[in-house]
This record gives structure tokens, sequence and C-alpha cells, in this order.
């Protein structure tokens, strides 16, 4: 009896474990086995894609740490072609900081009443916030793309084919441009679009760590329409 009753309870375990494996299997869509020439397409067709877009506000966390300091704070970012505005804040909600230019110049704003001005917007954080990213590459890596004005720089003259590693839905899993190494930790849906969620740079000492936790894309115009067509949205 003793006998049956353990078979009993083990046959009933190996159902249930069954019953989990299948759940977890169908929970999670199997991923595409692909050459390197289609993972390129698929590439090729969300570069062009995200490259399409007139703009888009993000809003997340980063998290700054380097051999002499650390801090994080809340971001708030608006890009619409060239333009941009940076918020930084506590995550008690007090500001810290307002980056706010295009590829011209750049003034930030600081919590007592300075505003200092630059044509070099790196320059201006490295000085007032004690760390620096190459700007005109960060607004493509928060998106997933490289930046093209690095790509063309002379630093890379000598080694013209872009450092880059694919995941097998096509989107970049880790990037590596102007010496910094970017790695892209998890993607999420936004609209027809997928888009960075948890990424980090490292440079040297410094590592820096964003977390999106709001995106919105606007579309780009067609021809003749003055006004974006759509903004698509996803918020957790």
């Amino acid at each position: 009896m003793k006998f049956y009753r353990l078979n009993r309870a083990c046959g009933r375990m190996f159902a249930l474990l069954f019953m989990v494996l299948l759940s977890a299997c169908a929970t999670q869509p199997a991923a595409p086995l692909l050459n390197a020439e289609a993972l390129d397409r698929l590439w090729d067709s969300r570069q062009a894609q995200l490259s399409g877009l007139a703009g888009w506000q993000m809003n997340g966390r980063v998290a700054v740490k380097s051999s002499e300091d650390s801090w994080s704070a809340s971001l708030s970012w608006q890009q619409q072609a060239e333009s941009f505005d940076i918020s930084f804040s506590s995550m008690l909600g007090q500001r810290m900081a307002q980056l706010k230019g295009d590829e011209l110049s750049a003034s930030l704003y600081l919590p007592d009443d300075r505003v200092l001005s630059a044509a070099n917007v790196s320059d201006l954080l490295d000085d007032e916030l004690g760390w620096s990213v190459p700007m005109d590459g960060l607004r493509y890596w928060l998106v997933g793309l490289p930046a093209p004005e690095l790509e063309s720089g002379p630093a890379l003259a000598a080694a013209p084919q872009l450092n880059k590693g694919l995941d097998e839905w096509g989107r970049l899993q880790w990037l590596e441009q102007s010496g910094w190494r970017i790695e892209y930790q998890r993607y999420r849906p936004a609209g027809t679009l997928e888009v960075p969620k948890k990424m980090v740079l490292t440079r040297d000492d410094l590592r820096v760590r964003f977390v999106i936790d709001r995106w919105q894309a606007v579309a780009a115009a067609q021809a003749g329409v003055n006004s974006a067509l759509s903004i698509q949205s996803l918020a957790h």
C-alpha cells in the first residue's frame, strides 16, 4: 500500500512538472533560427525604421559609477531632430540639472540659477556633473542605433567596420564606438517598434547604466504634412 501511494505521489509530481514546462514553452516565443545574412537583413530593416523617427521622448533612470564617485538620478529626455531637452532630478523629485540645445550649442541650467553655455555638451557635463559621454552618440545609442557621426570620424579610419553584435532577432546586443562599449540587456515593445529597456555604457573605469521606464516615438511626417502622423507609447 505504501509503495502504491508513493507511486501515485510521484506520478502527480511528474505530471505537474510536465505541465509547468509546457506552460513555460507556451509563454516564451521561440527565437528564429537565422543565418548571418538573414540577421543582417533584419538589422538593416530595424535601422531604417528607427532612423526614420522625427523625434522621441523617454523617462527613466541613470546611474553613474567611477573609481572616484557614484550617483543616480531620474532622467527625462526629449529629442526633436537635432534639438534636445534633458532633465536630471533626484529620486525625490528635486531638480538637479537641465540640459538644452542642438548641434551648434548647449546650455546647462543648475539649481543655483546658474546657466552655463558651450558648443561642446560633453565638456559641460564633465565640468559640472563629473561625468561625460558623447552626446552626439548617446541620442542614437538610447534607441538601439550606432551613431553615424561617430562611425565616420577619423578615429575609426583604421577600423571602418562597425564593431557590433546582434541577437537572434537582429537587434543590437552590444556595440563599440568612440572608445565606449554599449551593452543592451533588455528591449521593450513600443507600438510597432522595439527599443532598449536596459543598457550599460562602459569606458575605462566609468560605468553608466540606463533604465527606460517610458518611451514615446514620433513617426516621421510624410512629404507635405507639417504635423507628426502618430505617437506610439508604452509605459509600465
